[in-house]
């Protein structure tokens, strides 16, 4: 991707992120209450509020053996597995469906409340704090390469034939093989996360640092200048962004680029878009008897639906916090992710969705009934640069720029 908007935010989710592993993973639910989805496992995150205690589970597992010893139907036990499964359920409809949170630009700020905040921005002190600079992710270690004795059982160490041996051995080869792609995998992910979180700080500290010697100059400035200059002013535009995307709750770690052109009342913004790998890929049932939650794997067309959805309802609701928050007139929002590269064989950014947005467009969406709308058919209507096939498959794309918009 390489940056190349002007500012770098890290979105960050508070409560509803997971990082004790060190891997970004998508999480939703009520404060104090939430289901991680992530490359190692779903994961239930319960917190009694006020009182610094918390609890986690992994749903995966508990969804294979919970009620595993019961023999008969309770239906207590079957009220509470419904429930669970619901809650569950309602998880995953969220991550699907989280253009739902976007707010209607018609309420949003107008010109004469930002020209009084920026009146009384320009006579208070500076006191942003200077951007934290991110930690080294740490990680994964590698597995070990089995012996030809792994998994042996006791018996065999006496019966077992050379044959089956044989396949023992190449069974715990083929699967010490994946783990060990899966982890080198997630390693390269992390390294390649962290970069790009070291370069968006840098950037951060950077703008921090100019924003601040900008704004102990302008103290002295008149009114009236300010009154002037307020139409202009690139900087206040994109710190009053940024502070409005620092408090949006998101359900990962996102980051996000963007720069403000006050001139043609345009905000162009990139945001670093999940992967498909970290979207769940389970349902969650009761079992007929009433004893158990189970959980069954959704087609492989049915998550890259959920993925398209999240995608587009990630830029449509990126787009409805700017236009909320600036009185500007348009839009340009590109998403990436990140792929192995066919011609280098590398992890790259690629842009896989891109589109303009103007607010007279975005007054058309009835707020009121957000859930009806698709953003994927919402996005379709505005114009938008994507190659996605029928079954919801993604290529790369050159995105918007000011001159292609």
């Amino acid at each position: 991707m390489g940056f190349r908007l002007r500012k770098s935010i890290n979105i960050i989710p508070g409560v509803r992120l997971n990082l004790s592993n060190g891997s970004p993973s998508l999480s939703v639910g009520p404060q104090g209450a939430s289901v991680s989805f992530g490359s190692r496992g779903t994961f239930a995150n319960l917190g009694l509020p006020g009182t610094g205690l918390s609890y986690r589970t992994r749903l995966d597992h508990v969804a294979r053996s919970r009620g595993s010893n019961r023999t008969a139907s309770d239906p207590a036990l079957r009220q509470s597995l419904e429930l669970e499964a619901a809650e569950l359920m309602s998880a995953i409809t969220a991550i699907r469906n989280i253009h739902v949170l976007t707010p209607d630009p018609r309420t949003g700020i107008r010109w004469s409340e930002l020209e009084s905040a920026y009146l009384q921005n320009r006579i208070m002190p500076f006191n942003v704090p200077a951007p934290v600079r991110p930690e080294k992710p740490e990680y994964l270690p590698l597995p070990e390469q089995p012996g030809a004795s792994d998994g042996i059982s006791f018996l065999g160490k006496w019966f077992e034939s050379e044959s089956a041996k044989a396949d023992r051995h190449t069974e715990n080869v083929q699967r010490w093989q994946q783990e060990l792609a899966d982890i080198e995998r997630e390693n390269t992910l992390r390294q390649h996360r962290y970069q790009q979180q070291r370069t968006a700080w840098a950037e951060q500290y950077a703008n921090w640092k100019f924003d601040a010697e900008e704004h102990e100059a302008r103290l002295a400035t008149a009114e009236s200048d300010a009154r002037h200059q307020f139409c202009a002013d690139t900087a206040f535009f994109e710190s009053y962004l940024a502070e409005a995307l620092t408090e949006t709750e998101w359900p990962r770690e996102t980051l996000v680029t963007f720069e403000v052109k006050p001139e043609l009342s345009t905000v162009l913004l990139d945001v670093d878009l999940a992967e498909i790998e970290d979207m769940p890929d389970k349902i969650y049932v009761v079992n007929a008897r009433g004893t158990e939650l189970t959980e069954k794997s959704m087609t492989q067309k049915a998550q890259r639906e959920n993925y398209a959805r999240h995608i587009h309802g990630c830029l449509f609701r990126l787009a409805g916090i700017v236009l909320h928050t600036l009185p500007f007139e348009n839009v340009i929002i590109s998403g990436s992710t990140q792929r192995i590269s066919k011609r280098t064989g590398y992890l790259e950014d690629q842009y896989i969705l891109s589109c303009k947005c103007s607010r007279r467009q975005m007054a058309s969406i009835n707020f009121a009934g957000i859930e009806e709308v698709d953003p994927i058919k919402a996005l379709g209507d505005y114009p938008i640069i994507r190659k996605m096939s029928s079954t919801f498959i993604f290529q790369p794309i050159e995105p918007f720029t000011l001159k292609a918009g």
